[in-house]
């Protein structure tokens, strides 16, 4: 499995729902056709990017946003596959955990005998199906399962409103010959803190995830960077891999140190271009420059500090949220 888990299930729940509509449209199913439909279902899915944001439920507004692909489309493609499809959708809701299922057969049965759409040849429909759901629900359950760890949770700690910042915390039972503060030492120091990060950045890429499957879009987290891994080009790159998709660069911050900032900011400004969102932590180095605080969300200073008074001065002009801890 890829560390980068958000992309590989979106990926997998593409592929599988392609392979739901080329079951159900049969000689009329075109790849590319359905994959503009499911491309804008993701983005209001997954996503929570729409066009109709006043429209409080989620099924009213995916209609309305998969209507609007439909009238995208010129008049010599056929309005009655299109409007299959956007029906189609209708099955999607209850695959993709929106609609609770409480007898799996009826559905496919359903599904299999319903003039919801108008096909043609119905005969081995509903054991197609079958094959496909059954095939569908295996693997997602192995991508969940997958993922399920007993040597490390994560606490979730409340930094300001919907932000909280994570802290990976181990189950690994260690000699008593060592005291935790030896312990504490060597799990948050070099080597062992950039490989850490490794497993906090999947763990939370996971919640993200299981939060936007419950449609829950209104928590963001911060997860630590090592200032020690900005030596290692091709690990930072690996470890920033891991929230490479839409979801997680909306909901996840990266927590940088200003001196760092300052040290790497090429590097730094190429990945906020590219859309990673980073909290930017005030230290010693920072000499009241608000002019590179704009590309930054939040900002993290520490109370009764130096940085804290110059911010102070200057924050009528500052439209980054700051937040004194």
């Amino acid at each position: 499995m890829s560390t980068n888990i958000i992309k590989e299930y979106l990926e997998y729940l593409k592929k599988s729902y392609l392979s739901f509509f080329k079951i159900m449209l049969k000689h009329n199913y075109s790849k590319e056709v359905c994959s503009i439909f499911l491309e804008r279902y993701f983005m209001v899915r997954y996503y929570d990017e729409t066009n109709y944001s006043k429209i409080k439920d989620f099924t009213d507004r995916l209609n309305r946003e998969l209507i609007d692909v439909l009238n995208s489309f010129d008049e010599n493609v056929n309005r009655n596959i299109l409007k299959n499809i956007v029906a189609l959708f209708g099955y999607i809701l209850y695959f993709d955990d929106i609609c609770p299922i409480e007898k799996e057969g009826e559905l496919i049965e359903y599904i299999s005998n319903s003039d919801l759409i108008k096909i043609d040849d119905r005969e081995h429909l509903a054991e197609k199906l079958r094959t496909w759901y059954v095939g569908f629900k295996c693997d997602k359950s192995t991508f969940e399962e997958a993922l399920v760890t007993r040597d490390f949770n994560i606490i979730e700690k409340r930094l300001y409103r919907s932000l909280y910042c994570i802290n990976l915390k181990h189950n690994v039972k260690i000699s008593y010959l060592y005291s935790e503060s030896a312990i504490e030492k060597v799990y948050n120091g070099g080597i062992i803190n950039e490989d850490k990060s490794f497993i906090t950045y999947i763990l939370t890429s996971n919640l993200v995830l299981n939060n936007a499957i419950s449609l829950d879009f209104t928590k963001k987290f911060v997860v630590d960077l090592p200032s020690t891994i900005f030596e290692k080009e091709k690990k930072l790159e690996r470890l920033i891999n891991i929230l490479d998709s839409t979801l997680a660069k909306k909901h996840i911050f990266m927590r940088l140190l200003y001196s760092d900032y300052i040290k790497y900011k090429v590097l730094i400004d190429k990945y906020l271009a590219e859309g990673f969102s980073f909290i930017l932590e005030l230290d010693s180095a920072f000499e009241g420059n608000t002019m590179e605080l704009i590309l930054f969300q939040y900002i993290i200073v520490h109370k009764g500090s130096e940085e804290f008074e110059e911010l102070m001065k200057k924050k009528e002009h500052i439209r980054s949220k700051i937040i004194s801890i």
